[in-house]
C-alpha cells in the first residue's frame, strides 16, 4: 500500500473520537430467542450513564434516594473483557457491526458485539457516539476544556456566569480528576513529538496555542512511558476504550454513586419507548439483550421520576419516537436549536518530512490546542490531534471547533420510521472558510499541502463528534432541565446546550448537570 492510499484509508480513525459524547437509544434489533415479561417498579429512573446521568445518579444517591439506571451498552468493568486498541480492533471496536466504523481505516472485519463505538448516519452528516457504562467518557480523548467565559455567557445569557466559573466548573474538574501534563515530560517524551511540532508550526504561523487539561492520569502516563505499568495511551488505546490511565465516568462519578449503595445499573437494557400515564408517572418499554444484540427479555419499568440522559441524539430519538408511536407529549421546542458544535475536520500533508515528521510513535491523548477564538473574522479552537499509526506519515490532523450561527433541527420521519436531521452545507459554510484560512496560513508559514485526498478534498464537513441541542435549557425545558409540558421528566445531557459551546463539551455538560441537580434537589423535586 503506497503512502497516499495508506493515509487516505487510515487518517481519521483517531482524532475525532477525542470529542465524543454518549448516546443511549439504538434502533431496535430483530428479536430472537425466548422473550420474557417483567414489570419493575422504581421511584427514580435514569436513562443513560454518560455525563449528565452520572451526575444525576451521584447527587440523588448522596441525598439518600434509590436510583435505577438503564444503559443500553455493556458494563465493561464488570464483564472483565479488555478494551482493544486502534491497530488490533476486537470486541470493543464497534456496536453490533461486521466491520469497524471509524471514520477511516475500516479494513478490519468483526464479529458483531455490543462494542463501545457506534455511528449514526444521516444524509449530510455522520455522528459518532459511545456505548457502555460511562457513555462517551469511554471513547473520547478526555480533553477537559472549559469554554471561553465570554462565549459561555453568550450561549447561556440567563445563567450566573460567575457561579459557573467560581463553583460548578471547579467542582467538575475535581470530580472528573482533571489534570495537566508536565511540561518537562511533554518536552522529553518521544510520543508527543506531534504536539511539539504542531505547536511550533502554529507559533510560526502566528497562532496562539494552549495546554489542554485531560482526565487521563498523567502520573500514570509517566510510569507507562518508563514501562513500570501496563501501557494504554502508548498502546494506541482510546476510541475503543482505555484499559489503564483514563478516569472515565465508571471510575469517578459512577463509582462514587455505587459506593453509596443506592444505585443499581442495569446494562444491556435498551429503552424502546416511553408512555406518560394518567397519574403523571411513566412506563418504559425496555428490551434486554445479550452481547450479540439478541433480545433475551421484554420488560416494563414504571417510575415516578424520569431523567433523560441518553446523550443528545439518544434523548431526541427516544422523545420523538415515543411521540410518533404513542402520542407521548413533547414541547414544540424539542428538536430545535441543534448543532454539531462547529466540528470540521481537515489536515495537512508533508509536515516536516525531512526532520522526522510528526513521529512514528504517538500518544492517543491530546494535550495541545490552537486558540483563535478572539479573531473576529475567523474564530475557532483547534485540537492538535495525534495519529498513532505505527509509522511516521508526516501528516497533521485537526478538528476545528467553530461557532454554529445557523442551527439545525432534528425530527422524526414517520414514513421511514427513523430520526432525520435538517442539516446541509449551508450550516457549515463559515466553518469551511475557517478551515481553509487555517490550513493556508499554516502552509504559507511552514510548507506542506492541504490533504486533498482526505474527506472531501481536504474538508470534512460531515464528521461530527459533539452533537448538541434539541432540548435547550430554558426553551424546551425550564431553567433547571425539567421538560416543559411534564411534571416529572428531566433532561440532563448535551441536548440542553444550543448547538455550540466552542470547545470539547463534556466539562460544560457536566457543569450544567451539577447546576440543574443542585437546584432540583433543593426544590424537593425528587421528594
Amino acid at each position: 500500500m503506497d503512502r497516499k492510499t495508506f493515509i487516505k484509508t487510515g487518517i481519521l480513525a483517531v482524532s475525532g473520537f477525542y470529542f465524543l459524547n454518549s448516546n443511549l437509544f439504538q434502533a431496535i434489533q430483530p428479536r430472537t430467542g425466548k422473550q420474557e415479561k417483567e414489570i419493575i417498579e422504581t421511584p427514580i429512573l435514569i436513562i443513560g450513564s454518560g455525563y449528565g446521568g452520572s451526575v444525576s445518579a451521584l447527587r440523588l444517591c448522596e441525598a439518600g434516594k434509590k436510583v435505577v439506571m438503564l444503559e443500553m451498552g455493556l458494563n465493561w468493568e464488570k464483564s472483565g473483557i479488555p478494551f482493544s486498541n486502534m491497530l488490533k480492533p476486537g470486541k470493543s471496536a464497534a456496536w453490533l457491526k461486521k466491520k469497524t466504523i471509524a471514520p477511516f481505516m475500516n479494513i478490519f472485519s468483526l464479529t458483531p458485539f455490543t462494542g463501545t463505538l457506534d455511528r449514526m448516519d444521516f444524509e449530510n452528516i455522520n455522528i459518532w457516539v459511545g456505548r457502555g457504562v460511562g457513555g462517551g467518557s469511554l471513547v473520547n480523548g478526555g480533553m477537559a476544556v472549559t469554554p471561553k467565559e465570554s462565549y459561555f455567557k453568550e450561549v447561556f445569557p440567563d445563567l450566573d456566569t460567575d457561579k459557573f466559573y467560581n463553583h460548578y466548573f471547579p467542582l467538575v474538574h475535581k470530580e472528573l480528576k482533571v489534570n495537566v501534563i508536565g511540561e518537562q515530560f511533554l518536552k522529553d517524551c518521544s510520543y508527543y513529538k506531534f504536539t511539539r511540532v504542531g505547536e511550533a508550526e502554529a507559533h510560526k504561523a502566528g497562532f496562539k496555542t494552549i495546554r489542554v487539561p485531560n482526565v487521563y492520569d498523567f502520573q500514570y502516563m509517566e510510569k507507562e512511558y518508563r514501562n513500570e505499568v501496563p501501557r494504554s495511551a502508548f498502546n494506541t488505546e482510546v476510541i475503543y476504550g482505555n484499559n489503564h490511565g483514563k478516569n472515565s465516568l465508571d471510575k469517578t462519578y459512577l463509582k462514587k454513586a455505587l459506593d453509596t449503595g443506592n444505585l443499581e445499573i442495569l446494562d444491556l437494557h435498551c429503552v424502546e419507548n416511553i408512555k406518560l400515564n394518567d397519574d403523571k408517572t411513566y412506563t418504559l418499554q425496555v428490551r434486554q439483550t445479550d452481547t450479540s444484540g439478541a433480545g433475551i427479555a421484554d420488560k416494563l419499568f414504571n417510575c415516578k421520576k424520569l431523567i433523560m440522559a441518553a446523550g443528545t441524539m439518544g434523548t431526541l430519538k427516544l422523545l420523538l419516537h415515543s411521540n410518533a408511536v404513542n402520542g407521548f407529549p413533547i414541547h414544540e421546542q424539542v428538536g430545535k436549536n441543534w448543532g454539531n458544535n462547529g466540528n470540521f475536520m481537515t489536515g495537512r500533508n508533508w509536515v516536516k518530512p525531512l526532520s522526522g515528521g510528526t513521529g512514528s510513535r504517538q500518544s492517543t491523548i491530546p494535550v495541545g490546542g490552537i486558540d483563535n477564538w478572539d479573531d473576529n473574522e475567523h474564530p475557532f479552537f483547534t485540537e492538535i490531534a495525534p495519529l498513532p499509526m505505527g509509522m511516521d506519515v508526516a501528516t497533521a490532523l485537526y478538528l476545528l471547533i467553530n461557532r454554529v450561527d445557523k442551527k439545525g433541527e432534528v425530527f422524526y420521519d414517520s414514513t421511514n420510521k427513523k430520526l432525520s436531521l435538517d442539516w446541509d452545507q449551508s450550516h457549515t459554510i463559515k466553518m469551511r472558510e475557517n478551515a481553509d484560512y487555517f490550513i493556508k496560513k499554516m502552509n504559507r508559514a511552514n510548507g506542506g499541502t492541504r490533504s486533498h485526498f482526505l474527506f472531501n478534498n481536504g474538508f470534512g464537513a460531515d464528521v461530527c463528534y459533539h452533537p448538541l441541542g434539541g432540548c435547550v435549557l430554558g426553551k424546551a425545558t425550564n431553567e433547571y432541565g425539567k421538560l416543559k409540558d411534564h411534571e416529572n421528566l428531566y433532561v440532563l445531557d448535551g441536548s440542553l446546550i444550543p448547538g455550540t459551546i466552542g470547545v470539547n463539551p463534556f466539562v460544560t455538560i457536566t457543569a450544567i448537570a451539577e447546576y440543574c441537580m443542585e437546584n432540583l434537589i433543593t426544590q424537593n423535586e425528587f421528594a
